[in-house]
Formats: structure tokens, C-alpha cells, sequence
């Protein structure tokens, strides 16, 4: 994770001076990424909606009469 230094001063000035810093480490991409369990929760909730979707959408479709 990279280091960032980072100003912790409660009120910072407005010129854009700091009194008191401090080095942060910044999350990266990779720990913005799901963990297996989260990834397998949110497919299942996207599946089983485009599911239902599917099913409302086929059982109140009126019928076609030619």
C-alpha cells in the first residue's frame, strides 16, 4: 500500500498550510475488490433478479393474436 502524507490539522488554513501531517497508508485497487464470499452474494442477487424479471415479464406479456 503506498504512504501518502496527509494534513490533520482539525481546522486547516486557508492558504493551504498545515500545522500537524501525518503519513497515511491509501488503499490501492486490489482492496477495493470483493472478497469471495461478497462477490458470490452479489452474483447470486443479479442472477436471481434477471430470473424473476425474466418470469414477470413472460407471465403478464399479453398474447399475440395475428
Amino acid at each position: 500500500m503506498p504512504r501518502v502524507l496527509t494534513c490533520i490539522d482539525p481546522a486547516p488554513a486557508a492558504d493551504g498550510t498545515c500545522q500537524q501531517t501525518a503519513w497515511i497508508d491509501q488503499g490501492g485497487i486490489a482492496d477495493m475488490l470483493p472478497t469471495h464470499e461478497q462477490a458470490n452474494a452479489v452474483g447470486f442477487a443479479f442472477f436471481s433478479t434477471l430470473v424473476v424479471v425474466a418470469f414477470v415479464a413472460r407471465t403478464f406479456k399479453p398474447p399475440r393474436n395475428f
